[in-house]
């Protein structure tokens, strides 16, 4: 990968010492408020693309192929965008990329509500709001990370519990809003909301953080040369770009399909919100039983996996509301907890040594994966005249992920990564507080796609 990603960098980087708080203290819980929030946001507007296609379509008369990149672009800039925050705040803090990326996020929503063209749909609420809601959470992750000792895990989890609570608050809220004031009211409404992630981004302001950050960028600590190089890392990151290719396509072609049988708008955001409700009991669920089988953790994501690949296979024969609300019930229980021991495995893996730098690559390829994945899924329906297709093609590419998962388990790892986990190594760096932060979390968003028309 070029000097710039030498050993040598490497090892300049994790001796960048950094002042920590003192044992036993913890950071400030107004920080963990604004993490909820923002996750609350980024995880809501996701959820509600597809609802939002349907309206879009109506209004532009584009087809849902060409609106799928709003979300696409959406969910790839905030998610691509996380290797990136450590770097930016070198030259700047935590709490101002979070301060800005409110202010982009809201900016966004805000020129939508001056224009519907698509050049505009584009920029606004995909690129600018997804780099905007990137900037913010990862930022937030980071600093409840390096702030908290004793109570991190459940910092974390309470920040991260947005993720269920917006996909549970957004879509029958949207639908109410969007019958109130229409669509460019909606917009307006919007980006009034992010715009709180603005002020909730000063909470980030701490000293401990601010005094500790890394004097130069080094972006070995992001493209470490042990993980480029090994086989089994790349397997992992294919069994992950196909795992967040697949997620992404339910989440649009589930409110198509309750549209084709006669299911009202209202009902429709209804199976979101439940989605958001079995994808939180998953995550805590499987957080419970995992801690006691730490040794089934692959068994376990090839289990969930496999389950969703058969679960697309039946949706399409689901004729009813109730039938298609339990089977996406289940696809979201099983798809969370599975995301949910992604971390887990990797430190497994490759060590926790390399968890910043496996967990980072691995979300940057998230946000390529759910960046193609409804378009390509959606030309395809759209070449065969059948947005049946979608499902069988989600379940396809999950099995291919699960399959990986069992190549990955039959790998052996390189001696490399198996001598960076040594007991008596304590460095008090950027990097080593990284590996208790749970990036899982920021699959965030939930990811979205659009229905093919």
């Amino acid at each position: 990968m070029g000097e710039a990603f030498s050993e040598e960098n490497g090892k300049a980087y994790s001796e960048t010492k950094k002042p920590s708080p003192e044992v036993g203290a913890e950071g400030s819980w107004l920080v963990v408020l604004a993490g909820f929030v923002m996750h609350f946001f980024v995880s809501g507007i996701s959820s509600v693309f597809g609802l939002l296609y349907i309206e879009l379509e109506r209004e532009t008369g584009s087809d849902i192929l060409t609106l799928s990149w709003i979300g696409s672009l959406f969910v790839g800039f905030s998610l691509d965008s996380a290797p990136f925050v450590g770097i930016l705040a070198t030259y700047t803090n935590y709490w101002c990329l979070a301060v800005c990326g409110g202010v982009l996020s809201s900016l966004g929503y805000f020129i939508g509500f001056f224009s519907t063209s698509l050049p505009v749909l584009y920029l606004g609420l995909g690129a600018l709001c997804g780099l905007g809601f990137g900037l913010s959470t990862f930022s937030t992750v980071i600093v409840i990370g390096h702030t908290f000792a004793k109570r991190r895990p459940l910092a974390l989890g309470l920040c991260t519990a947005g993720v269920g609570a917006g996909m549970i608050v957004f879509p029958p809220l949207y639908t109410i809003l969007l019958d109130i004031y229409g669509l460019r009211g909606l917009f307006l409404i919007t980006a009034g909301l992010f715009l709180n992630n603005a002020v909730f981004g000063i909470f980030l302001r701490n000293r401990f953080v601010e005094q500790g950050k890394p004097t130069q960028p080094i972006l070995a600590s992001i493209i470490n040369p042990r993980l480029v190089k090994s086989g089994k890392f790349g397997v992992f990151l294919f069994f992950s770009f196909l795992i967040i290719f697949a997620y992404t396509i339910p989440f649009t072609f589930i409110p198509l399909r309750a549209t084709e049988e006669g299911i009202s708008l209202q009902l429709t955001a209804l199976l979101l919100s439940i989605s958001g409700v079995t994808s939180m009991t998953g995550r805590v669920a499987i957080g419970i039983v995992a801690g006691n089988l730490p040794r089934a953790c692959p068994w376990l994501i090839f289990l969930f996996v496999l389950i969703s690949g058969l679960i697309m296979n039946v949706l399409p024969f689901a004729n009813t509301y109730i039938g298609i609300a339990f089977l996406e019930a289940i696809f979201m229980l099983c798809t969370g907890a599975a995301f949910s021991l992604i971390p887990v495995l990797a430190v497994e893996f490759f060590g926790t040594d390399l968890l910043a730098s496996s967990l980072g690559l691995v979300n940057f390829i998230y946000g390529i994966g759910s960046m193609l994945g409804v378009p390509v899924v959606a030309a395809l329906c759209e070449s065969v005249g059948d947005n049946q297709w979608a499902f069988h093609v989600a379940a396809i590419t999950m099995y291919l992920s699960s399959a990986m998962i069992l190549l990955c388990c039959r790998m052996k790892p390189p001696e490399a990564f198996q001598a960076v986990d040594v007991p008596s190594k304590k460095i008090p760096d950027v990097e080593s507080n990284m590996e208790a932060i749970d990036i899982s979390v920021i699959d965030l968003p939930e990811a979205v796609g659009p229905p093919a028309a």
